[in-house]
């Protein structure tokens, strides 16, 4: 069960990245990856310069969102 929740946070994650930085590509300079396999690569063990992997990098901004979808429901519902 631990996996599916890991899988899920990095899915989202992933996804947000790319389509985050898809928007930059088209807003501002074409200088970040294109492709979707690589903000969905687990298995990339490669540190950046701010010191995390591609994986940790989506898996945070996984539960961010996910926190954030949270308090969106919450706050339209009341």
């Amino acid at each position: 069960m631990g996996h599916l929740f890991n899988y899920f946070f990095l899915g989202i994650g992933g996804l947000f990245r790319w389509s985050f930085f898809q928007l930059l590509n088209v807003a501002i300079e074409e200088k970040y990856v294109k492709d979707l396999e690589y903000y969905l690569n687990q298995k990339d063990k490669n540190v950046d310069k701010n010191g995390f992997t591609t994986a940790q990098k989506n898996f945070l901004i996984g539960i961010f969102i996910f926190v954030a979808l949270i308090f969106l429901i919450k706050k339209i519902e009341s």
